[in-house]
């Protein structure tokens, strides 16, 4: 009977017509056919984060201002650990779709399911309970303190939608397809801005306002990419009766999906650093770092979705054999990437009090934030090599050494210089420059390791050997 079922999935043909197939055609048009809806998604996603705080910014105080922005480090610290599952998750997908290994694709895609529902329950409990002490360890003032806690109770209460739609939407991309997860966004980021609205200006709700806006659509978000897979009939179908764990997959999922939370946790945790840094300055400077976080984002944005189509460009070809292709398609995506992020952080930081007053009418305000507009928006390219080289490198099963990389840079070395320094010389912009200064030291660590190319031999090796087979085997027949 598994054998006739094994049969009966691997006669499946994945249909193309929402797919992009990355193993073939023009390298630099097909990553920008897969990054492009990856971008929209990304930008109704900020939109969550920036429709919160335009709302509580401009209707309710820039105190509550400061208080979202506050949560947001304190909510990925704990979410970050499964960001990086659903990294992991997502390769394994991408990789057995690759090798047109459907069977493993079914038994992934159930694994993954599984996981996002365990991961939304357990770290949805835990953030509701240790909400206060996280904020206190980040000096939280008083005046924000009790807004952040109720804000973040909230969002950490629905963060099941978050999960189940975060790995729902990584498995449609796994597999090529990244413009449905940009439909259901586009739905969910309407509906948060209208819900949000009504929460605050009709009902006459505050921060808690916004976090019932932002559950309710991710709620929507979520039920349609579930509702998606359910229905469809490509070879990677959800049936929810065969949700479960299956050992050897979860376990190949773990090896690439733990050393990726770490990292997202470690970063994470320098985050919390720097914002509690930032909170020692008061509620002024916290509401103008929030406001220029969220440009920020928007600054990002590009960069990270090309990251994300070069990890899932490199599992498929390397599950393919394109081993040449990987190398070619890195030198496309880095330098698409450094045209596009250049471009936006020049205009961000020319316009950077304008976008800043978009936030806040407050004058100190706006002085905090178009200064950290500035500093992100032109560092920026610094770390263009640092994440298209370690999603290239997350993409062909390694992801220890962007751990290490990240851990050492992003953590280690900016909680030195800001314990070191900023008791001597209490400067906010001393607490800025360790973004750049970080960027680029991560990306010449990620220079070197990408050249050095141990972590690719075992592809090659395995291109080299299934090319020879085939040799082997015309000659024989």
């Amino acid at each position: 009977m598994k054998q006739a079922a094994a049969m009966s999935i691997a006669r499946k043909k994945p249909k193309q017509r929402q797919v992009v197939n990355l193993t073939q055609g023009i390298i630099w048009k097909q990553i920008l056919l897969f990054a492009l809806p990856i971008m929209g998604s990304n930008l109704f996603q900020q939109l969550y984060n920036t429709v919160d705080s335009l709302v509580v910014g401009r209707f309710v105080s820039h105190t509550a201002l400061a208080a979202v922005g506050s949560a947001g480090s304190v909510s990925y610290l704990l979410i970050g650990f499964f960001m990086g599952m659903g990294t992991g998750a997502g390769v394994v997908v991408s990789q057995y779709y690759g090798a047109k290994d459907y069977e493993k694709l079914e038994k992934s895609v159930h694994t993954a399911v599984a996981m996002s529902l365990l991961f939304g329950i357990v770290l949805g409990i835990l953030g509701v309970v240790l909400t206060p002490s996280l904020l206190r360890l980040m000096n939280t003032p008083e005046d924000v303190m009790d807004q952040a806690v109720l804000y973040l109770r909230i969002i950490f209460g629905g963060l099941i939608t978050m999960t189940v739609y975060n790995v729902g939407s990584g498995i449609l991309r796994a597999v090529g397809d990244s413009k449905r997860p940009l439909y259901y966004l586009i739905v969910a980021g309407i509906s948060n801005t209208v819900l949000n609205l009504f929460f605050v200006l009709v009902v006459g709700l505050g921060v808690d306002g916004v976090a019932y806006g932002t559950i309710l659509s991710q709620l929507i978000s979520s039920i349609l990419v579930i509702v998606n897979l359910v229905r469809s009939k490509e070879v990677y179908r959800l049936s929810l009766r065969k949700i479960r764990f299956h050992k050897d997959i979860f376990l190949e999922i773990c090896k690439i999906g733990i050393p990726s939370g770490v990292q997202s946790m470690v970063i994470s945790l320098s985050n919390v650093v720097i914002q509690a840094n930032i909170n020692v300055f008061g509620s002024s400077a916290m509401a103008g770092y929030s406001a220029a976080s969220r440009v920020d984002g928007f600054v990002y944005m590009p960069l990270n979705a090309f990251s994300l189509s070069l990890t899932t460009f490199t599992a498929q070809n390397l599950g393919a054999g394109n081993v040449k292709r990987v190398r070619q398609g890195t030198r496309t995506g880095i330098l698409m990437g450094l045209i596009v992020t250049a471009t936006i952080g020049i205009l961000v930081a020319i316009f950077s009090r304008q976008l800043t007053r978009l936030f806040s009418t407050d004058a100190e305000v706006i002085y905090y934030g178009a200064r950290t507009i500035v500093v992100l928006g032109l560092g920026y390219s610094l770390f263009v090599f640092n994440d298209i080289l370690a999603g290239v490198i997350r993409g062909a099963g390694n992801a220890t050494v962007p751990m290490i990389i990240s851990i050492f840079n992003m953590c280690v070395v900016r909680i030195l210089w800001l314990s070191i320094l900023l008791p001597i010389w209490q400067n906010f912009n001393l607490v800025l420059v360790c973004f750049p200064m970080t960027w680029a030291l991560s990306s010449a660590c990620y220079i070197l390791y990408y050249f050095k190319g141990s972590w690719f031999k075992r592809w090659e090796q395995t291109a080299h050997f299934q090319k020879e087979s085939v040799q082997t085997s015309s000659q024989e027949g």
